[in-house]
């Protein structure tokens, strides 16, 4: 096997690659997405990385509201992904006049409050997740930082999660808080994050 564009002669040329693992565009009838490691030993199975990183541009379909809180939840061997009591999130909200903090165990990785249907047309929002050491022995850390503006009425979020569970990640999947879908234009990337190799 040929090795990837990142590898050259078994050296890993960049110094924090970045791999493109999986892309998603739900067509608006999905109330999630879902990423899982293939476990097939090629330049996309998730053991070989020391973080991942998600990207998320979305929007969601419930009415009756602004915004609806999205989650990503984990998960690692053979069970499901973790829809428990097991993620303990901390948050630092800002929207323009008034700032608040606020920390809660929750059923996912707290996203951020996404534009819903009901919201100004076609305003998404973006969410940055960073999660740290995904397949070593200890709980899991995860940064995330959120943007949405909601034509003048939205927020900025810097949000922190520990997800109590010590296996490695093998499973994700993102979620809307409130049961109803994620609208077409939304899109999802995850990324590995290789070793640091070279100077």
């Amino acid at each position: 096997m040929a090795d990837p564009a990142y590898i050259v002669d078994g050296v890993l040329t960049d110094g924090e690659a970045w791999v493109a693992l999986a892309s998603n565009e739900p067509d608006g009838t999905a109330s999630s997405v879902a990423f899982t490691d293939p476990s097939d030993g090629s330049s996309l199975d998730w053991c070989q990385f020391m973080d991942f990183v998600l990207i998320s541009y979305a929007r969601g379909s419930r009415v009756g509201a602004a915004g609806e809180g999205f989650k990503l939840r984990l998960g690692t061997g053979a069970s499901a992904v973790d829809s428990g009591s097991n993620y303990e999130n901390q948050h630092l909200k800002g929207d323009g006049s008034s700032a608040s903090a606020s920390s809660y165990s929750d059923s996912g990785v707290y996203m951020g409050e996404f534009p819903a249907a009901t919201a100004t047309a076609n305003i998404f929002a973006v969410s940055v997740i960073h999660l740290f050491d995904v397949n070593s022995g200890k709980y899991k850390s995860v940064l995330n930082q959120f943007a949405g503006d909601r034509d003048g009425a939205g927020e900025a979020r810097i949000l922190t999660c520990s997800w109590k569970n010590q296996g490695a990640i093998n499973k994700m999947t993102i979620v809307e808080g409130n049961g109803t879908n994620i609208l077409s234009g939304s899109r999802f990337d995850l990324f590995g994050v290789l070793p640091r190799m070279v100077a």
